[in-house]
């Protein structure tokens, strides 16, 4: 699965995930007319194609359906941003998220929180 989506595209998925995950494309289509975007019917054909071609959505039947959660793609586009923006770094991605600027107490502690938690579940594996 690649997460380089464009933004329409990431409108597309967003408007599946609030679905149920499987639409048809003349559904979507309706939910981006309602929105005024006055696209021809190949418009989102092109961008159901383009997006099945990244390993979201596949379209079958005359359905559309993505291919992963809202959470995994999430959790897949944060990995990739931090492995290609970061070297791979989390510690560089917190510096450069929190602009070296202080934290809340609450924030510290649900930060350590997770970090035990997550070194636990490693020793676990």
């Amino acid at each position: 699965m690649r997460c380089d989506l464009s933004k329409t595209e990431l409108e597309i998925m967003q408007v599946l995930w609030d679905g149920g995950g499987e639409m048809s494309p003349r559904a979507i289509w309706d939910i981006f007319l309602d929105r005024g975007r006055d696209w021809k019917r190949q418009t989102l054909n092109t961008l159901l194609l383009r997006m099945e071609e990244k390993g979201v959505v596949e379209k079958r039947w005359g359905s559309v359906r993505v291919l992963c959660s809202e959470l995994e793609f999430k959790h897949q586009q944060s990995e990739e941003m931090v492995r290609e923006s970061f070297n791979g770094s989390l510690s560089q991605f917190m510096a450069a998220f929190t602009g070296n600027h202080r934290i809340s107490e609450a924030d510290a502690r649900e930060l350590e929180e997770l970090v035990e938690r997550l070194k636990r579940r490693e020793e676990d594996e």
